[in-house]
């Protein structure tokens, strides 16, 4: 199964449910806080086009936000 790069923020609920989704799921992941790393803000402009958060990057999919639709996208992309 692929990794997954999430960009997230300490405070964001979304990105906490990211993080719970992703653990329920034994998707391993890696996460960058923009907060704390300037350059993991460069990283999710590069790759996303926008600095909100949680940003998710499987391969060469890119996920935006987290919600139902966001998690059913998460799973077809890593066939769970």
């Amino acid at each position: 199964m692929q990794k997954a790069t999430i960009y997230t923020a300490p405070d964001c609920p979304h990105s906490k449910n990211l993080k719970v989704f992703l653990n329920e799921n034994k998707i391993d992941f890696e996460e960058k806080c923009i907060l704390a790393s300037p350059e993991a803000r460069a990283e999710l402009k590069k790759a996303s086009g926008q600095l909100g958060i949680p940003v998710t990057v499987i391969g060469d999919g890119i996920f935006i936000g987290f919600d139902s639709r966001t998690e059913r996208r998460i799973k077809r992309q890593l066939g769970v």
